[in-house]
C-alpha cells in the first residue's frame, strides 16, 4: 500500500510540474472549441451580476489569467484586475465553469498554456431598489405603464428581497387613494422543499432534493421571478415572468451550477439553446407554439459535437439529440435535416429500449413510420396526435357553457376568476388523476373537477408512434358573473 501512494504521488507531482508555456512559445495556441463568440455566449448566459453591485449599476471588466490544460479544462485561474470582491469571484466561477477549450500544441503534442480572457458586467442602476425597506418598489401611472413622476404614481408594487435579490416575502400591490397608498392586492411568498427534475440526459440522477421560492396570487399566477435552488444553495432552475405573469425565459442548471438548457418564450415560438457538460454548446432550436388540435412544429437550426464542430449550419446536416419523452424517460434520436426540418431516414429509441422506431420524412412532413413497443410492430403516418374532446374545441367550450354551476358562495361574494386543472386522458379515454392547480375557494374548484368529470369518455386518447398512450392535459376555466 505504502509504494502504492508513493507511486500515485509521484505522477501528481509529474503532471503539476509539467511546462506552462505562453502563447509565443507554441506551433498552436489554446482556444475555445467552437471559437470566441460562443464562449461569449455561454459566459453571457451563465453570469449571474451580484446584486449589491448591480443596484450600483456596473459598466466594468474583469481580468482573469489561467492555465488551459491538455484535457481543456482551465486551472489556476486568478484576477489580474477586477471590479469588486463579488464581481471578481462570479468572474472565476463562470470561466472554471468552461472545459471545452483546444489545447495548445507544441511539436504536434499538447501542452498547457497561460491565457487571459476578460469578463464584462454591465446592469443598469436598480433605482428601483430601496435600501430602507430591503425593497424592489416600482411605480405605475394609470394605465399600469412604469413611472418615475411618483406624483402622479397611481399603483405602487413592493417586492422584499435578500441579499441576493432573491423575493423573500409578499409581493404587495398598493393603490394611491386620496393621496395615500391602500393595499389592493398580495402575492404570497413561498419557500417550498421539493424534488427537482434534472434535464439533461448525463445527470446523476432522474431528481435531487431542492427549494423553490415564489411569489404568486390566489390564480397561482407568478408575480416574481421564481428559483429552485439545491439544497447547498446552488440555482438549479430560474424563470422568469413578464406582462400578463406568462414566462418569458428559463434557465436550467446542472449540479456543478452551469447552465445546460436556455428558454426564451414568445406567443409564438420557443426558442432553445443547450450546453454539454463542458460548456460547449450543443444544439439551437425553434418550437411553434401551437393551438388544439394542432402539433408543435420543431425548427432544427445549428447543433455542434462535443469537440466543437458544427455538424448542423443554419438548418442543413445531421442531427443528434436527446430530449425527454412525454413519460419523462429519454430519447435519442438522430437523422438529416434539410432547410430546418427532418428529411430522409430519422431513427430514434428510449434509453430502456422499450421503443425504437425508423421514420421517413420529406421536409418535415412525415411519409411514414415503423415503431417496435418492445414487441410489438405498428405502423403510422403521424408521429403525434394530441388528445381531442369529441366534436373538437368548439363542443368541448360548449359543454362547459351548458354544464357549469356557478357555486351559490361563490356569486354572493362575487368572487370570479380562472381555475386551472389537469387530468390524465387514458388510452381508453377515460380520465383519471384530476387536480387542481391554482384555487379561487368558495366551491369554484369542485364545481370545475364535477364538470371535467362528467366528460369521462368524452374524449380521443392521445397517440404516439402508432400507439395510444396516457396524456397529461391541462384545462382553464373561466368563472365570470355577467
Amino acid at each position: 500500500m505504502k509504494i502504492i501512494i508513493t507511486l500515485l504521488l509521484l505522477v501528481h507531482l509529474t503532471a503539476a510540474g509539467q511546462a506552462v508555456y505562453q502563447a509565443h512559445d507554441v506551433e498552436k495556441v489554446a482556444e475555445p472549441a467552437s471559437g470566441v463568440p460562443y464562449l461569449n455566449q455561454f459566459i453571457s448566459a451563465n453570469l449571474q451580476i451580484p446584486f449589491k453591485s448591480s443596484i450600483k449599476g456596473l459598466n466594468g471588466r474583469v481580468y482573469l489569467k489561467g492555465i488551459v490544460e491538455t484535457d481543456g479544462s482551465m486551472t489556476n485561474i486568478e484576477v489580474v484586475r477586477g471590479i469588486d470582491t463579488l464581481c471578481n469571484r462570479e468572474a472565476v466561477r463562470v470561466l472554471s465553469l468552461y472545459r471545452a477549450w483546444k489545447p495548445a500544441t507544441l511539436k504536434g503534442e499538447k501542452v498547457r498554456q497561460y491565457v487571459s480572457f476578460p469578463i464584462t458586467f454591465k446592469a443598469a442602476a436598480r433605482t428601483s431598489y430601496d435600501s430602507t425597506q430591503a425593497a424592489m418598489v416600482d411605480y405605475f401611472d394609470n394605465k399600469y405603464r412604469v413611472t418615475t413622476d411618483l406624483k402622479n404614481a397611481e399603483y405602487r408594487v413592493t417586492q422584499p428581497v435578500d441579499d441576493n435579490g432573491y423575493i423573500r416575502h409578499h409581493v404587495v400591490y398598493d393603490q394611491s387613494r386620496g393621496g395615500k397608498w391602500k393595499q389592493v392586492g398580495i402575492a404570497a411568498f413561498k419557500n417550498l422543499d421539493i424534488w427537482q427534475r434534472l434535464d439533461y440526459p448525463d445527470a446523476p440522477a432522474d431528481s435531487v432534493k431542492a427549494y423553490q421560492i415564489s411569489a404568486r396570487d390566489m390564480n397561482m399566477a407568478s408575480h416574481t421571478s421564481e428559483y429552485v435552488f439545491q439544497t447547498d444553495g446552488k440555482l438549479l432552475s430560474y424563470t422568469e415572468y413578464g406582462l400578463l405573469t406568462k414566462a418569458t425565459l428559463q434557465k436550467s442548471y446542472d449540479l456543478r451550477g452551469m447552465l445546460r438548457t436556455l428558454r426564451i418564450f414568445s406567443d409564438s415560438v420557443t426558442s432553445e439553446i443547450n450546453w454539454y457538460d463542458t460548456g460547449q454548446i450543443a444544439t439551437a432550436t425553434e418550437t411553434t407554439v401551437p393551438k388544439p388540435p394542432q402539433v408543435e412544429q420543431r425548427i432544427y437550426i445549428n447543433a455542434w459535437n462535443r469537440a466543437g464542430e458544427q455538424v448542423v449550419k443554419d438548418g442543413d446536416g445531421y442531427w443528434r439529440s436527446a430530449e425527454r419523452n412525454y413519460d419523462g424517460k429519454w430519447l435519442f434520436e438522430e437523422g438529416r435535416v434539410i432547410s430546418g426540418a427532418k428529411n430522409g431516414k430519422w431513427i430514434g429509441k428510449l434509453a430502456d429500449s422499450t421503443l425504437h422506431y425508423e421514420e421517413q420524412y420529406e421536409l418535415g412532413v412525415l411519409d411514414k413510420g415503423i415503431a417496435y413497443h418492445q414487441e410489438e410492430k405498428v405502423e403510422y403516418e403521424q408521429a403525434k396526435i394530441n388528445p381531442m374532446f369529441k366534436g373538437g374545441m368548439t363542443e368541448f367550450y360548449k359543454f362547459l357553457g351548458t354544464n357549469i354551476r356557478f357555486p351559490i358562495e361563490a356569486a354572493r361574494r362575487g368572487v370570479t376568476g380562472r381555475v386551472k386543472l389537469s387530468f390524465v386522458v387514458r388510452e381508453d379515454g377515460s380520465l383519471s388523476n384530476y387536480k387542481i392547480e391554482n384555487r379561487l375557494g368558495f366551491g369554484l374548484e369542485e364545481e370545475a373537477i364535477r364538470v371535467v368529470k362528467k366528460m369521462d369518455g368524452m374524449w380521443e386518447p392521445g397517440v404516439l408512434r402508432g400507439k395510444k398512450v396516457n396524456v397529461k392535459y391541462y384545462v382553464p376555466i373561466n368563472f365570470q358573473l355577467e
